[in-house]
């Protein structure tokens, strides 16, 4: 019992370990990884240059996934972008397997005292990141270590050996159970990083051959699709041609793999020095391997490299096949014939499960903040038609009233996904942007709100048979358009980079300029009232109304700027 606890404990630490090392690389990485993630290209190269690197910073292929399939989600990139980022990917997630064979186990101590100085003892922010990622080492090797002491034993249980001997990789049924119980194994603990250092701890401490772990690597491979698929569900079909392909891919090369397995095993013999199943039986090997008689000190770079060979050999098959494979995914999930009526609001989740990678939670609430724009700027479009016709615009206006429900989804769901992801271990940046966000979304809607009540006082006055005078037709024109070219300006600083002391200045500029305009259409308003050359009294209120509505909209629009500035609640340097 002692002994499973212990194992049991050992994977804990380690899987603890991975999460603070890739928080700590997150933090580090800050802006820079997410300006990474936000680079969607057509270059399949590219895309899998992305794949890798994302991965390789934050340890988790099925973070890098799961982002990839709410991208495709709200159409924010194409099917064969997503088909190049999860190939990198899974060359990415090969990593940990390199970080755990290398033989410095033994610093896993150092690695936590240092980490912990440090964190705690230095004031650089960026310094007590690299310490959260050492801690993080250590604490990972700490868990190898004690994984290592408690399946040790397991070397004199019969009923051990016994069920190993089944995964020796000797004939296709044993090779078939080894991808079985990788699969099973990695859907079971949801990180392929976990069980590549389990196959690692029991291969080294000599209960599983180098056959057999290939086959379990295979089956972890298959096993860490599952991720995708569950973050597809519930999303449009896009999401689920995402989920497809990278089990689709997974699969394929899985097959492959076993269609060339024994060839596959000798090529990595040939690679990596030392033989893979060589065993230590005496206290001289021990010393000059510097190993413990039974175990197994060649393995794990083996298996590290099975691994690698593995994924890398899947990605250059099928570079050149990423349209047949997106073609065959559009195949398998054809475009639902009433997608619109599934799917009234248009709106695509943000994965909740998301907010573990605080950098991938950024950068996609980033993406459905844009799409929210857009949105609002296509209400704007629609209510400048209303103003300038003089007809009844009755299905323009319904047009109006109906995408602002969608905004108001948009707004609610991108604020709870913020809310929950400030719960979490955030770097003082990341901070700074989920409050920005927030804020960026609420005046977002507020926004939209404002052009709505706009669009329903103009159908009130057509409705009722009132008539705005040409010159108060105009001035509102005047100010909207202002307005909305505010807001556009406003928000171009959200996604590229600008001076925010010189765009702020500009800002204010406009914001000035359209604050004069409501108060001169105003001040002659009421001059043309005195002199009883205007409108009627009611539609003369609707008129002020408008105005008022109008200096609204400027008003969010000045904080759109500052938002995207990041000056609203920073002060410029």
């Amino acid at each position: 019992m002692q002994n499973i606890f212990q194992s049991l404990g050992g994977l804990g630490l380690f899987l603890m370990g991975m999460k603070i090392m890739s928080e700590g690389m997150q933090k580090a990485a800050g802006d820079g990884l997410r300006k990474t993630l936000n680079v969607l290209t057509s270059n399949r190269f590219m895309a899998i240059a992305i794949g890798f690197f994302v991965t390789a910073i934050i340890q988790s292929s099925s973070a890098t996934t799961v982002m990839v399939v709410g991208f495709v989600n709200a159409s924010l990139m194409k099917l064969t972008q997503a088909i190049g980022v999860i190939l990198g990917a899974n060359i990415g997630t090969t990593v940990t397997g390199w970080i755990i064979a290398f033989k410095v186990l033994k610093l896993s101590f150092p690695l936590i005292a240092v980490g912990v100085f440090i964190r705690f003892f230095t004031r650089s922010e960026k310094w007590r990141y690299i310490g959260e990622i050492l801690f993080g080492f250590g604490l990972l090797f700490l868990g190898m270590l004690t994984m290592k002491v408690g399946v040790a034993p397991l070397r004199e249980s019969q009923a051990f050996i016994d069920f190993f001997t089944k995964v020796d990789g000797t004939g296709f049924f044993s090779i078939l159970l080894g991808v079985l119980i990788g699969a099973g194994t990695t859907l079971i603990i949801q990180s392929s990083s976990a069980t590549t250092g389990i196959i690692m701890v029991l291969a080294s401490q000599g209960l599983i051959n180098f056959e057999g772990a290939v086959a379990l690597i295979l089956g972890e491979n298959i096993g860490t699709t599952i991720t995708a698929i569950l973050a597809s569900i519930g999303g449009n079909f896009h999401a689920r041609r995402a989920a497809a392909a990278h089990t689709l891919f997974n699969i394929l090369g899985v097959i492959i793999a076993l269609v060339l397995f024994y060839p596959f095993v000798k090529l990595i013999e040939i690679m990596v020095p030392g033989i893979s199943d060589f065993t230590v039986k005496t206290a001289a090997q021990a010393a000059q391997y510097g190993a413990e008689i039974g175990t197994r000190p060649f393995i794990s770079p083996h298996i590290a490299m099975a691994h690698t060979v593995f994924n890398i050999g899947g990605v250059i098959i099928f570079v050149g096949l990423v349209p047949f494979l997106a073609k065959l995914c559009e195949k398998i999930i054809p475009v639902p014939k009433k997608e619109k009526e599934l799917r009234i609001l248009e709106f695509s989740h943000i994965d909740s499960s998301l907010v573990r990678t605080p950098a991938l939670a950024i950068a996609e609430s980033e993406k459905h903040l844009i799409i929210m724009a857009k949105k609002v700027a296509t209400s704007a479009l629609i209510v400048q038609d209303i103003i300038a016709s003089e007809k009844s615009q009755k299905e323009l206006c319904d047009n109006v009233l109906k995408n602002e429900k969608v905004i108001d989804e948009y707004q609610k769901h991108i604020t709870e996904f913020l809310v929950t992801l400030s719960s979490r271990a955030l770097s003082e940046s990341d901070a700074h942007h989920v409050g920005n966000y927030m804020s960026l979304s609420h005046n977002l809607e507020k926004y939209a709100d404002h052009l709505e009540h706009i669009t329903l006082i103009l159908d009130k006055i057509d409705r009722k048979k009132m008539v705005l005078s040409e010159e108060a037709r105009e001035c509102v024109k005047e100010i909207f358009n202002e307005n909305q070219n505010f807001f556009n300006i406003s928000f171009t600083a959200f996604s590229e980079e600008v001076d925010p002391r010189e765009f702020m200045d500009k800002a204010q500029v406009r914001n000035r300029r359209v604050k004069k305009l409501i108060k001169d259409a105003k001040l002659d308003h009421f001059a043309r009232l005195r002199k009883k050359k205007t409108l009627k009294n009611e539609a003369s209120v609707h008129y002020v109304d408008l105005l008022n509505y109008l200096d609204g909209m400027r008003s969010q629009a000045y904080n759109i700027a500052e938002i995207t500035t990041g000056t609203k609640y920073r002060h410029m340097n």
